[in-house]
């Protein structure tokens, strides 16, 4: 096992998520991807004059916060457990976000969390969405949250 990818939805859970995470790496010398996948910008000038521009503003100040939280926390990991980790924000949809990050950096494992009326808990569980677990063909590590 060489990359264990940790699917972070809410920042308060994150620190539960990457003690498994560490754990198995620490075990297999793997290296942690921690993502969070935020709602994309538009980037074309038609998507963006269909909402107002504080908007647009707004939604960029959130994602380069979050981005910056996630790279802080996987520096984090890399001090406190000298185990190599990565934080990177992805936006777009969560399915194809999470397929695509996993074929790009071959990952091994998926540990995310999962709680009732939790999106990535749906993900795996929802009838549309569990066909992600199958197209991964890796396996998933769902962490119960509090």
């Amino acid at each position: 096992m060489k990359n264990i990818l940790v699917a972070v939805d809410d920042p308060r859970d994150a620190e539960q998520l990457t003690k498994h995470a560490v754990n198995i790496a620490e075990l297999t010398n793997a290296r942690i991807w921690i993502i969070h996948v935020s709602q994309g910008n538009p980037h074309d000038f038609l998507a963006r004059e269909t909402g107002p521009q504080f908007v647009y503003d707004k939604r960029a100040e959130e994602n380069k916060k979050e981005a910056a939280s996630i790279k802080k926390w996987a520096r984090g990991i890399v001090e406190k457990y000298n185990v190599d980790a990565e934080g990177l924000l992805i936006e777009g949809p969560v399915t194809e976000s999470i397929r695509k990050i996993v074929d790009e950096k071959n990952i091994d494992l998926v540990v995310a969390g999962h709680k009732r009326k939790n999106l990535l808990y749906s993900l795996f569980t929802s009838n549309k969405k569990k066909d992600l677990v199958d197209d991964l063909k890796i396996p998933l590590l769902a962490v119960p949250l509090e």
